[in-house]
């Protein structure tokens, strides 16, 4: 019976290593029912379907395990000796690149099987949903814990930029409305007394004379 390896005892393995510093290799992962299957070249940009596979090769079962940051599946004979038929390595458990579920099912996935220069893709399936359930629980997992989490403290740890101001630098600002200079007002050039705005004032009237009029003639005797 396959089942999943619990987040203390994998957080506990995957800091210990062996004397010679390699990462030691821990299970994360064993399912006993899964099927493998040629893949046809996909006929959508979309991915690969299950639909379009044909009968299954064999049966086998799936191990998922992890070696530092990368992620191991391997998929062994269901024989007596229980022999490894393929593997896929994922580098930094970055399994969507390398582990690709099919578009129309949840229970498939597409391996990139690599071998030196050469890679093939490899097909495989559960028959129970909760296995496949688990299978892509234990991926997602391992990523955001031990991959994600570590890229996120490097990025905190990293010594801030320097943002201050040097010697002899200065900073402008444009603000929109005050780019355009006020122009200057004219001085007044009337300052004489009793004008108004420059203008000159009005002549005094003339003298034996209200407001300018001549006086009426003298009366006959």
């Amino acid at each position: 019976v396959g089942g999943r390896a619990s987040g203390a005892g994998a957080g506990a393995m995957a800091t210990t290593l062996v004397d010679d510093d390699e990462p030691m290799e821990y299970v994360l992962l064993n399912k006993s029912d899964a099927k493998v299957y040629p893949v046809p070249p996909a006929t959508s940009a979309d991915g690969h379907r299950a639909a379009d596979w044909q009968e299954a090769i064999k049966p086998v079962s799936v191990r998922v395990v992890a070696k530092g940051k990368d992620v191991i599946v391997k998929l062994f004979n269901r024989d007596s000796e229980k022999s490894l038929f393929v593997q896929c390595i994922i580098p930094d458990g970055d399994h969507e690149k390398w582990c690709e579920r099919v578009i129309d099912s949840s229970r498939y996935w597409v391996l990139k099987v690599v071998n030196g220069q050469r890679h093939a893709f490899v097909g495989f399936g559960f028959s129970d949903r909760n296995d496949a359930f688990d299978f892509n629980c234990c991926l997602s997992d391992f990523k955001s814990q031990f991959v994600d989490r570590d890229k996120a403290a490097e990025e905190i740890s990293s010594p801030m930029k320097d943002l201050s101001l040097k010697e002899g630098q200065k900073i402008q600002v444009n603000l929109p409305g005050l780019a355009e200079k006020r122009r200057p007002q004219a001085p007044s050039s009337g300052h004489a007394s009793g004008g108004f705005g420059g203008l000159a004032p009005p002549p005094p009237p003339p003298s034996g004379g209200s407001f300018g009029l001549a006086p009426p003639p003298a009366a006959a005797s």
